[in-house]
């Protein structure tokens, strides 16, 4: 018994030193200020400001919101991000579907289908570089399929990052180029 508490306290020790040691990998948001920077991305796409669109939802998607991954994808495909990366797109939207919700999975699934395995191949290899960076697993983030509409279809996903206490959420940083570099 005395064992299994000392590695049970070993276990929480390393676990928690690996949290400690990638700060610089992470930051620390206040709750209104997270929610606030989902909002903003949204009113600037729909204004076509998509530079500053850009800036945001790659921060989200970064910070492992699959909403923003699956969108940031798009926004790669349609040309609305720095330079148009079809592979870099399709990435994102198929680090997306690791959530499991059909808009996005069907995404990717029509994206899959529409490209060469060669093709394929580099973007699946570019999806699993994302996701150890911006999955679910790196980043900490709780996801779960919600009504919008207060009815009983499930036509939305909310994310939800890890609580740092104080009234704030812990959010992985963006590693710069790794989302447009080959893997």
């Amino acid at each position: 018994m005395k064992k299994l508490a000392l590695w049970i306290i070993g276990w929480a020790a390393i676990t928690g030193n690996a949290w400690a040691g990638d700060e610089a990998q992470f930051e620390h948001v206040q709750y209104d200020a997270w929610y606030n920077s989902l909002r903003d991305a949204a009113v600037a796409y729909d204004h076509k400001d998509y530079p500053r669109a850009f800036a945001l939802y790659r921060h989200a998607a970064c910070a492992g919101d699959k909403t923003s991954q699956s969108i940031l994808g798009r926004i790669y495909l349609l040309g609305q991000s720095p330079t148009r990366d079809d592979l870099t797109g399709y990435a994102w939207i198929k680090l997306s579907a690791e959530f499991n919700f059909a808009e996005f999975t069907m995404l990717a699934r029509k994206l899959e289908a529409a490209l060469t395995p060669e093709i394929r191949q580099q973007g699946n290899a570019r999806a699993d570089a994302l996701r150890k960076l911006y999955g679910l697993g790196a980043t900490n983030m709780s996801c779960h399929g919600e009504a919008s509409r207060g009815g009983y279809v499930i036509d939305s996903v909310l994310c939800t990052p890890q609580n740092a206490g104080g009234g704030e959420f812990q959010l992985r940083r963006c590693v710069e180029d790794a989302a447009a570099s080959p893997p």
